[in-house]
Order: C-alpha cells, then sequence, then structure tokens
C-alpha cells in the first residue's frame, strides 16, 4: 500500500486515461441495433417411425448458412458474406428453443432481417414448398415463438457500462505498471531502505522544497519556517549529541553523495546555517576543488582558500572568511592548480584540519562525489563523521552501500545517512542503532 500511496497521482491518471478510452471506443463503435426472434424446434410427432431429437448445434448451423442465409441476405440485399456477419443463431438452455438474431444499422432493418431469417428457416424446416405427403413424413417441426422484436436501443453494452469498465482497467493496469516499475526500481526508496544499504543510522529526511523562492542551498535562513529548515533542526540535535560525545576539538563533518546530483552542497550549507543559529563556531569548507560552489552561495569574491591553506600559502585566519551570520565562517576551495585533487596529500590536509580545529566547534565539509573522485576518500580519512547523502529520486541502492564500503575501507570512521528529496519526510526518531 505504500508503494500505491507514493505513485496516488499516477493512479489517478490510468484512471482517468481508461475512462477515456472507453468513451473513444463508445463514440467510434458503429451503431447496430439487435433483433431477436424464437423458434421451437421439436420431432414431428406424426411422421412415421422412431421420432428423431433435434440436433441443435446442426439447427444453429442451419440458420446461419446456406439456403437460410442466402435468402435473407437477398431480402435485405446485402451478399451472403455481410450477412453472415450480422446473423447469428443460438439454444436457449436445455430446451429446444432456438434464438435468431440479426444485428443492423437500424431499428427496423434489424427486425425486418431477423422476422425474414426466422420465416426462412421455418419454411426450409417444415418444407412449406413440398407436398403435403413430404411434409407429414418431415422428422421435424418448427414453431414460431416469439416474433422479431422491435430494439429500442442499440446493441451492446452503453455509455453507463464502459466508463465504469474503463475506469476499473485503467486502475488495474496503474496498478500493474506501479508495481512493475517499482520491481525493477533500484532506487533508494525511504530511510529504511537507505539505512539497510549504508549499515549506519540515517539522521533525518530533507523535504523536496516546492513554493519557495528559497535557495535551496540557503532554505535555512531564508525560510527558517519551511519543513526543510525543520528538517535540518532535527539533523541539528543528533550532530549535537554526537559531538558531545566525541573526542575534544571540533568534529571534523563530511558531507558527500555517492554520485552527483543528491544535493551534498546544499546539505552541507545548510547543516553549517543551522549549527551557527544554535551559538556554535562553525567553518564551513568547500573541499570540492574540481567544481566549488560555496563561493558563490554565500557570494564570497576570490580569495585564498583550502587549497592554499594545504600548500601553506595563506594562514588559517587568512582563508576562514566571516560570513553574514555571526558563528559560521567560510573557506573557499581557494586559488587551486591544474591537478587540483593531487594536492589532497593526507598529512597536509591533517595538518590544515587541525589548524581549524582549534577554533571552531564543528567543521562541515563539502567535497566531490564519493565514487568519482579520489579526494573524497582522502578527506574521509581526515574526517571524525562521514555524512552520505541520498537523493530518493537519483540515488540507486547500490551506489549508497558502494559508498558506505569505500568509507569502511580507509578506517573506522563513523557513517550515518540523510535521505535529500522526499515527497512527505517523516522526522520521528530512527530505531536505536550503533553509531559506527
Amino acid at each position: 500500500m505504500t508503494v500505491l500511496r507514493k505513485h496516488a497521482l499516477w493512479l489517478i491518471v490510468a484512471t482517468l486515461a481508461g475512462m477515456v478510452g472507453a468513451l473513444l471506443f463508445y463514440v467510434a463503435s458503429p451503431v447496430s441495433y439487435a433483433s431477436t426472434a424464437q423458434v421451437d424446434v421439436e420431432p414431428n410427432g406424426s411422421a412415421p417411425g422412431t421420432p428423431v431429437v433435434p440436433n441443435m448445434a446442426t439447427e444453429v448451423q442451419v440458420v446461419t448458412s446456406g439456403v437460410v442465409l442466402d435468402s435473407t441476405a437477398s431480402a435485405v440485399h446485402e451478399t451472403p458474406s455481410e450477412m453472415a456477419g450480422q446473423l447469428s443463431a443460438k439454444t436457449s438452455g436445455t430446451a429446444n428453443v432456438l434464438s435468431i438474431s440479426c444485428k443492423m444499422p437500424t431499428a427496423a432493418a434489424a427486425e425486418y432481417c431477423t422476422a425474414t431469417a426466422a420465416a426462412s428457416y421455418l419454411a426450409f424446416r417444415n418444407q412449406v414448398t413440398s407436398s403435403a405427403i413430404s411434409q407429414a413424413r418431415n422428422p421435424l417441426n418448427v414453431t414460431m415463438v416469439t416474433a422479431a422484436s422491435l430494439p429500442t436501443a442499440p446493441a451492446g453494452p452503453g455509455e453507463g457500462i464502459l466508463l465504469p469498465i474503463g475506469a476499473l482497467l485503467g486502475l488495474m493496469l496503474g496498478i500493474g505498471a506501479i508495481f512493475v516499475r517499482d520491481h525493477f526500481d533500484d532506487r533508494v526508496r525511504d530511510r529504511t531502505d537507505l539505512a539497510q544499504r549504508l549499515d549506519a543510522p540515517v539522521l533525518g529526511e530533507i523535504p523536496r522544497i516546492r513554493g519557495t523562492t528559497a535557495n535551496p542551498a540557503c532554505v535555512f535562513s531564508q525560510a527558517p519556517l519551511s519543513r526543510a529548515a525543520e528538517a535540518y533542526r532535527y539533523i541539528r540535535a543528533h550532530l549535537q549529541l554526537l559531538a558531545d560525545s566525541a573526542s575534544e576539538g571540533a568534529m571534523v563533518l563530511l558531507v558527500a553523495g555517492p554520485h552527483g546530483g543528491e544535493g551534498s552542497t546544499c546539505v552541507a550549507a545548510n547543516l553549517a546555517t543551522a549549527l551557527a543559529h544554535a551559538n556554535a563556531s562553525v567553518i564551513l569548507v568547500d573541499a570540492d576543488l574540481r567544481h566549488p560552489s560555496l563561493a558563490e552561495v554565500f557570494g564570497v569574491a576570490d580569495r585564498p582558500g583550502l587549497a592554499d591553506l594545504i600548500a601553506e600559502n595563506a594562514s588559517g585566519d587568512e582563508v576562514a572568511v566571516p560570513t553574514s551570520l555571526p558563528g559560521l565562517r567560510l573557506v573557499t576551495a581557494g586559488r587551486t592548480p591544474g591537478r587540483a585533487a593531487d594536492i589532497f596529500e593526507p598529512e597536509r590536509l591533517a595538518r590544515a584540519f587541525y589548524k581549524m580545529r582549534s577554533t571552531a566547534d564543528f567543521i562541515v565539509v563539502d567535497c566531490a562525489p564519493l565514487l568519482v573522485a579520489s579526494d573524497a576518500i582522502i578527506l574521509a580519512r581526515a574526517s571524525d563523521l562521514v555524512m552520505v547523502v541520498a537523493d530518493i529520486r537519483r540515488t540507486e541502492r547500490a551506489s549508497a552501500s558502494a559508498a558506505a564500503r569505500e568509507i569502511r575501507a580507509i578506517g573506522p570512521q563513523a557513517v550515518v545517512g540523510v535521505l535529500n528529496g522526499v515527497s512527505s519526510p517523516e522526522n520521528g526518531a530512527p530505531s536505536q542503532a550503533t553509531y559506527r
């Protein structure tokens, strides 16, 4: 049921599509009227010898072929092949009653066709044109039970029947399509699914930002009453608990996604802002030297940054730029050389973080995707906590699992997760788990 609720809009569209299809079928179908007459086929009691039990299957064939078909077609001015598609006969239960029907474009034509077919059948079986002696020897005797009726409505299901059928078929096809798509969809589905793929707790869910002009990377400060801002407060509370239980000094939090497009930069910027609003001293570091973006988010001009600090061309005070929010400083990517990733030498990176640890409570680091750039793994090794950001619309399960394995392969760093882009976040406290 969770899958169906998630795709409720698709079910509505599929149901409406089924109704539209049924309506188009009804409009496109040619109008025809059906008239029916009934005849009784019995053994001729006056015929000599043992009475012959009528074979009703044979009688159906007699009505719809041969002399009866030809005479009926001639009467309504159609060819026998055309008449074969309009004239039908069937037996009524166990009785020897034969129902003869004709479908024609008008009610009067259907009545005339049926009456003609019934009369032709009676004449053929009762040998009307034969002598009295031949008629007396005829093994069967056919009598009219119900004359041809004048139809009052077109044949076939009407609009009132086709529309519910179309709606039901559309709904069933929609449900089937949803379950097939869900079966083959390898993307992370929900918070529990991400926790299983990471083998780590998921601190919260970030809702998809809609109906606001706020920059997603600045939603905490630009839309502080939004659901997204509340989600960041929830995650902040968990981070503060983790920081209290950690060793002395600033916590280095690396925020990264398995691949690009999961929203790790937005999560890093908003978390840093949320921590600063809680009176923490925070340094936000742009460690994505290939595609730096935090300088643009915070409106900081080109200046020395992380690359300069690692290369020892600038001091920590020079690279940490105060922002408009008290307590939050920004370290940009800096003036990166041509082969930017090569500057992430573990010992130099550790020294750079050591210099920043003494001046802040939290160091939030945004970096390149974990499964794309090698420098992300080096940064993870120098961090205390790695937050894996997964987007519910993009991140595949295998990618989330691979990212967690890559992190654990380099050391005992703790791993947590954040699910981004959810439609209806449920930020209730996660089940009790051990932080790794």
